[in-house]
């Protein structure tokens, strides 16, 4: 996905939200969007909105001496949603269909983004019954039943903390048609999952989980290292959650589901859907709608 005007916009609410994270201090706080703003007009409007973004977050860490100004949130976040995995679970227990219904609260699980969204403003228990309220905005569940299938071995890319509870909840779901390896980050970016986040919740007691390589807003596939490149290249199936891996793997030439909620207009227009919409999106059905390549 390539960036807009509106996405530059965005970068620079992104260097203020990060700096009052990263630091008390008003000047440090000052000098980080000023710095980020003097990058914009070296970002190239080809290049994804998680690529772009990143260097709000590497000129915080840089400029605050906090390399995880998320940390405390990101823990805060799991214990909260951990409290809330009895719940999900029994959802999905007395589900007539199980693999839907977890699907749905994935996407509910989406709504947790520093990114976005302030920590005080994020609703959990009202997302997760408005999920499993409403239909996906784009729904390509037939291609995502098939894919799962035929297939034998589900590479599962994380996105945020608290929101790695709901995912574990549909990895164990996938988990019983294949086996599931999930992604974390290298290093801290945002509040996105690191592998100390999958050790809190009891992930890596579910499933293999292994990290991309760095500090990646998303899985931008012209930063990440080529050893996880031929890790994706080698998965029968991808799963992409939220909207960096949304912005930065719909192209991979994989049978890559995503799934997300448009937190952004940009993102909804891209969907195909509306501000605030889930989607559960095969990247092939979508080239195949297009005429840009084959379904299957």
């Amino acid at each position: 996905m390539k960036s807009t005007l509106e996405c530059l916009a965005c970068v620079a609410a992104q260097a203020v939200r990060v700096a009052r994270a990263a630091t008390d201090d008003p000047e440090v706080q000052r000098r980080i969007l000023d710095e980020t703003v003097k990058r914009m007009p070296g970002l190239d409007l080809e290049e994804s909105p998680a690529v772009n973004s990143a260097c709000a977050y590497e000129l915080a860490a840089a400029l605050s001496g906090n390399a995880d100004p998320y940390g405390a949130a990101r823990r805060e976040q799991n214990e909260l949603t951990l409290a809330l995995e009895p719940e999900l679970r029994e959802r999905v227990r007395e589900s007539a269909d199980p693999l839907s219904t977890a699907l749905h609260i994935a996407a509910a699980g989406n709504i947790i983004d520093l990114g976005i969204a302030n920590h005080g403003e994020i609703d959990v228990r009202s997302a997760i019954d408005q999920a499993l309220r409403e239909q996906f905005a784009v729904e390509h569940l037939a291609e995502f039943r098939e894919s799962l299938a035929r297939a034998d071995d589900v590479l599962f890319l994380l996105d945020n903390a608290g929101e790695i509870v709901f995912d574990k909840i549909l990895i164990e779901e996938l988990g019983k048609f294949a086996p599931v390896t999930a992604v974390v980050k290298g290093a801290p970016i945002i509040n996105d999952v690191v592998m100390a986040d999958a050790e809190q919740v009891g992930l890596t007691e579910v499933c293999d989980v292994i990290d991309n390589g760095g500090p990646f807003i998303g899985c931008p596939i012209s930063l990440v290292p080529e050893s996880f490149l031929e890790r994706m290249r080698a998965a029968d199936m991808i799963v992409a959650k939220g909207q960096g891996n949304y912005e930065t793997v719909d192209d991979f030439p994989g049978d890559v589901f995503l799934i997300l909620r448009a937190k952004c207009e940009i993102i909804a227009r891209h969907m195909g859907g509306e501000y605030g919409q889930i989607g559960l999106i095969s990247t092939r059905a979508r080239r195949a709608a297009a005429g840009n390549g084959p379904a299957a």
